[in-house]
């Protein structure tokens, strides 16, 4: 006697689809992805009306620190966290692959950060600058109202850890003393 075929729900299909995306996305790569301290979730996008609250402020150099993942390759992904933080900017906007980015990001649901398809280069006082990926938006206005050297105050989210220290995406900037300016 044939066993009956197996259905499953689209629940589960769901669960099983994220799942198999999380194993091909690297986030159950072993116990080491489990000791890694998660950050508190962050409000949505749309929640964050005052930056200047709403953004909790960090020390750059002590995240980057903290954010290196044990093992190479290795990419810690949670709920979005919004952060602010100064840095001098070290590099101009640039082309950058964001697929890995845009597969944690729709794995969580996530799609109200913009267009994200450049990085720029964050001087935080470590040993070499901080590649982080860069809203097109803000990327825009970048080109416009700074230059390499200066230091500003930025807004970003942080997505997720790796072995190079975290993944920010910066929606936003402005200059240490004033509010941000929208895209």
């Amino acid at each position: 006697m044939k066993p009956p075929a197996l259905r499953i729900s689209r629940p589960a299909k769901s669960f099983f689809a994220a799942l198999s995306a999380a194993l091909v996305l690297g986030l159950l790569s072993g116990p080491a992805a489990f000791a890694q301290p998660s950050p508190p979730a962050a409000a949505p996008a749309e929640d964050l009306a005052d930056p200047r609250t709403a953004y909790k402020e960090i020390d750059l150099k002590k995240l980057v620190a903290d954010a290196h993942t044990d093992i190479p390759g290795q990419r810690v992904i949670f709920a979005p966290v919004a952060v602010r933080f100064k840095a001098v900017l070290a590099a101009m906007p640039a082309p950058q692959k964001t697929d890995y980015l845009k597969k944690a990001l729709g794995l969580m649901g996530i799609d109200k950060l913009g267009s994200i398809n450049q990085r720029i280069g964050l001087d935080y006082g470590g040993e070499k600058a901080l590649a982080a990926y860069i809203d097109d938006g803000a990327a825009a206005r970048l080109d416009k109202e700074a230059r390499p050297g200066q230091p500003l105050l930025f807004y970003a989210f942080h997505v997720y850890n790796h072995s190079r220290g975290p993944a920010l995406v910066v929606t936003s900037f402005s200059p240490p003393s004033e509010s941000p300016k929208s895209p």
